[in-house]
């Protein structure tokens, strides 16, 4: 990854200007002073006490330079949307997890991705910026090097990333557009679980969701979310908070004849390229199995 000193940095300390004006994080300038050509000024290895001066061309070796060898390769179905040398938007199907756990070591997101990799010959490191449920389908997006995930994750943190999901739920919430603020903490009885809780409460973590109902059916809605927050299950859990939740959800609600997992689907994301930092939007159509139930309902 290359950058041009303009005459705005003329003078400046190379370690200042990699962590405030290129974002590098702490942990990735610490492994590029290790390598031979991490970092270096018109070609020559430089440290991070280097007095940059206007002209200078800064590169820094921020590619993978080994195969990720922790997940088993696995031929899987899925749709790349887009990609570069820096960004890698994935459109996933339901049913599938987004990384390897107890009971699924082979057919998650990072499983396909590692074979699709080694099937090109390129070394591959899964760096999901964010994670879906297994039942949950949509757009997942992931970071091609170590710089590009710091530049994400802290996009994420500031709420820059603007994400859009779809739900069908079970019944409706009393008003038709609204913003869900809440706290949320895990379950005592089950870990795996999350409650809404007081903000107080120990292991509490503020979680918020705006949410507009796009259209309502007898006993059902089809409703758009926007969580400005990121938490474990969060949309899940807001909208059983609202007495509406995901048809299928039986975690959250109860398991439905009409779809075989929960209705629930990550339509859209907006983000900011993370070096070229043009204003990007990806969309990911409702796939068929929510259709035919909006149909059905």
């Amino acid at each position: 990854m290359e950058f041009l000193v303009d005459q705005k940095h003329d003078g400046v300390l190379l370690r200042s200007y990699l962590k405030g004006t290129c974002g590098v994080s702490s942990r990735l300038l610490t492994q590029l002073k290790k390598r031979p050509d991490g970092i270096t000024v018109n070609g020559n290895h430089v440290t991070v006490r280097y007095i940059l001066r206007a002209g200078d061309l800064l590169r820094v070796d921020v590619d993978d330079s080994a195969p990720q060898d922790a997940f088993p390769p696995v031929e899987l179905p899925f749709t790349i949307l887009y990609e570069d040398e820096d960004l890698l938007i994935v459109d996933k199907p339901p049913n599938m997890p987004t990384h390897p756990s107890a009971g699924h070591n082979g057919d998650t997101l990072a499983n396909g991705l590692t074979w699709l990799f080694e099937k090109r010959g390129e070394p591959f490191v899964f760096r999901p910026v964010s994670r879906l449920d297994r039942n949950t389908s949509g757009i997942l997006t992931l970071a091609k090097n170590q710089y590009a995930a710091g530049i994400l994750c802290k996009a994420m943190k500031a709420r820059q990333i603007k994400k859009t999901y779809l739900a069908i739920t079970e019944g409706f919430p009393k008003e038709d557009c609204g913003v869900v603020e809440t706290g949320t903490r895990r379950r005592e009885d089950f870990f795996v679980l999350r409650r809404v809780c007081a903000l107080h409460e120990e292991g509490a973590s503020l979680t918020v969701t705006e949410y507009r109902v796009v259209e309502k059916f007898a006993r059902h809605a089809l409703i758009e979310l926007h969580p400005l927050t990121g938490r474990t299950h969060q949309i899940r859990v807001h909208l059983a908070y609202l007495g509406c939740p995901i048809v299928g959800d039986d975690l959250y609600g109860t398991a439905s004849e009409l779809i075989p997992r929960h209705a629930l689907h990550a339509a859209k994301v907006e983000l900011i390229h993370p070096t070229t930092g043009e204003p990007m939007v990806f969309e990911s159509p409702m796939p068929e199995d929510m259709k035919s139930l909006c149909d059905i309902l």
